[in-house]
């Protein structure tokens, strides 16, 4: 079966993205990020990754009208996505690119913000180093990227690599690839960020029984455009499974996770 990367979004799962995983998980691990970026009025901020734009959305509302706002994702879908959702605060634009190229002018933002995106680069160090460029001096960086693997995702990592094939099943250790914040601090500084820190926080996400949460995460993947090709015995074969496995975590007919996060941040010299 196909690898899924990124770029096998449709437009279903950006919508299914900003319906369900925007809630559910973005919005809560976006807090700790905005919180460290201390925005300011007036600030020009550029959110690298921003699939459906909750966290550039944030940041407009604020810096207030007076600074401005660009989201950039790989996905041209998401972006269309993030088009269509109303923003207030200042203006944001919406732009297709992929992050270790972008076309943008040297220092000319504040702050660079990237959630959740990192891991799924194959550039990492390239999107770093173009952070940097496009930074003005004095301007910051946060990064976020999530931390060790939680017991739901090891159930359906598993369950996925059993029923569907190991290249599916590992798209979802790659989300938990970059868990130790202080290889995160590392990257930043190899960009040329100094006065680099990082920590380690927890989100809680509220998330719904193991079955509609396995197809939620399925569709609103690059996952759920390769899946088709998979047997109906499959399919309830690993619905059987993470049932089974992630029973422990069901309170009540939802599943309450607390996920570690990884958090680094810096500023350009």
């Amino acid at each position: 079966m196909t690898t899924a990367t990124y770029r096998h979004y449709s437009g279903t799962a950006a919508e299914l993205y900003q319906s369900f995983f925007v809630p559910s998980i973005a919005t809560p691990v976006s807090a700790e990020l905005l919180s460290t970026a201390a925005l300011q009025p007036g600030t020009r901020v550029l959110d690298v990754a921003c699939g459906t734009g909750v966290v550039a959305r944030a940041a407009a509302e604020q810096i207030g009208p007076t600074g401005s706002v660009t989201g950039i994702d790989v996905a041209p879908d998401m972006i269309t996505v993030a088009e269509a959702i109303p923003s207030g605060g200042a203006p944001i634009t919406w732009q297709e690119a992929d992050a270790a190229s972008l076309p943008l002018p040297d220092e000319s933002y504040d702050v660079g913000l990237c959630q959740m995106g990192l891991m799924f680069m194959e550039d990492r160090a390239g999107a770093l180093r173009e952070l940097h460029r496009v930074l003005a001096p004095g301007g910051r960086v946060v990064v976020n990227t999530p931390g060790r693997i939680q017991h739901l995702f090891e159930v359906m990592e598993q369950a996925i690599a059993d029923n569907l094939g190991p290249g599916l099943g590992a798209f979802v250790s790659a989300v938990f690839s970059m868990h130790d914040p202080s290889v995160l601090a590392g990257l930043l500084q190899d960009a040329g960020f100094h006065d680099v820190a990082w920590k380690e926080y927890s989100a809680t996400f509220d998330l719904p029984g193991p079955v509609e949460f396995l197809w939620n995460y399925i569709n609103l993947t690059p996952m759920g455009a390769v899946v088709g090709d998979a047997s109906g015995e499959a399919k309830a074969a690993m619905e059987r499974q993470i049932v089974e496995g992630a029973a422990p975590c069901v309170v009540n007919g939802r599943m309450p996770v607390e996920q570690p996060m990884a958090l680094a941040w810096g500023v350009r010299s």
